[in-house]
């Protein structure tokens, strides 16, 4: 069997959840033209559905589409499906009125391998398998190689992915420390979410992680602490109070209460 045929049997494998890529084997496959990269990664992110053609052109060219836009579209759809077919399959772009879908049933993406995984470890933290919860978890985490798709321009749809997908992985890195809480590992957590603290401003969970940590390594002052600087920039940003999680774990800390610092 030659290389060529060897490299075509394997299933494509798409990738979002960083800079795009769409691989087969050990070839990487992703085109370099801009527009035809940000053709396949919006087919990409709508997988399974049929995209309008004049959607596709709307997001390819934003406000200032060309005469001759869908004659370019369709040629770049021709292309893509060049670069994708291999021997013996038929390419995964598909034609169907109004426009085209990818197919992903023979291949790969990698935001749904990070969905299930996910899934997999919060169903094990809701059953108070915090051990297993957290091994999931952080093989969720793994899949991610940067900011969704990162260096493609964004659009409207591009963007909405993105966002969703952020906010995802935000959970998963929540519950994933949680699980790590519930376990003991204080120490470990401590540097990571005083990183999160800092890129993540205004999202409470994150302060409450830390000042739980702090607070079960004996670091009460610097727990409450905590406190009054995630209140502090709340109130400054939004010209509101912390809310009822956060206002309760420095309750408990003055009160020296631990049994009321777990899953607010």
């Amino acid at each position: 069997m030659s290389l060529h045929s060897a490299q075509s049997d394997h299933p494509l494998r798409y990738e979002v959840l960083g800079r795009l890529r769409v691989i087969r084997g050990d070839v990487d496959l992703t085109p370099a033209p801009p527009k035809i990269a940000k053709l396949l990664a919006l087919l990409t992110v709508r997988a399974g559905e049929t995209v309008p053609g004049d959607k596709l052109v709307a997001e390819l060219w934003e406000r200032h589409p060309p005469r001759c836009a869908a004659a370019s579209l369709r040629v770049y759809v021709s292309q893509l499906r060049k670069l994708l077919s291999s021997p013996g399959r038929p390419s995964p772009i598909a034609t169907v009125s109004p426009g085209y879908i990818l197919d992903l049933s023979q291949a790969h993406l990698d935001v749904r391998v990070f969905e299930e995984r996910y899934e997999s470890g919060r169903a094990r933290y809701l059953a108070a398998d915090y051990l297993a919860a957290w091994e999931h978890l952080g093989k969720a985490l793994t899949v991610w190689r940067g900011p969704v798709l990162d260096g493609i321009p964004g659009s409207l749809e591009i963007n909405s992915f993105a966002a969703v997908a952020e906010e995802k992985r935000l959970n998963c890195v929540e519950l994933h420390i949680e699980s790590a809480l519930a376990l003991g590992r204080h120490h470990a957590v401590i540097e990571e979410l005083k990183g999160l603290v800092v890129q993540h401003p205004l999202r409470e969970p994150f302060y409450r992680q830390l000042m739980v940590a702090l607070y079960r390594v004996g670091r009460q002052g610097d727990a409450l602490g905590v406190y009054r600087g995630a209140r502090r920039v709340i109130r400054e940003e939004l010209g509101i109070e912390p809310g009822p999680p956060l206002r309760l774990a420095q309750e408990a800390i003055l009160r020296a209460d631990p049994a009321r610092l777990t899953n607010f």
